[in-house]
């Protein structure tokens, strides 16, 4: 049994139900985030602010401009994730011009 442990990949209950969760919430944040991207820089205002906040509160920004997506409330994680998108969206439309 140890050997299934070690070598097998085998998991507990609570290890597999950890990595199920983990896994779905990723999954949900590819389809969500780009959705809160489009969001948010449909607001008006929203993209200046962002620009205009330091790194480390965009995700508070992020929030007061889209509270939920997709019937998904705005959480840290959530928010945070959103703000790295918006970060690179506005990376790429820097490059463009």
């Amino acid at each position: 049994m140890a050997i299934g442990f070690a070598w097998g990949g085998w998991v507990t209950g609570e290890n597999a139900r950890i990595m199920r969760a983990s896994a779905e919430t990723s999954g949900r944040m590819s389809v969500l985030v780009p959705l809160c991207v489009a969001q948010f820089t449909a607001a008006d205002g929203a993209i200046a602010k962002f620009k205009a906040t330091g790194p480390y509160s965009r995700e508070n920004v992020v929030s007061e401009f889209v509270k939920s997506v997709a019937s998904t409330s705005m959480d840290y994680s959530f928010a945070k994730a959103c703000a790295t998108g918006v970060e690179t969206e506005i990376a790429k439309t820097a490059t463009k011009t």
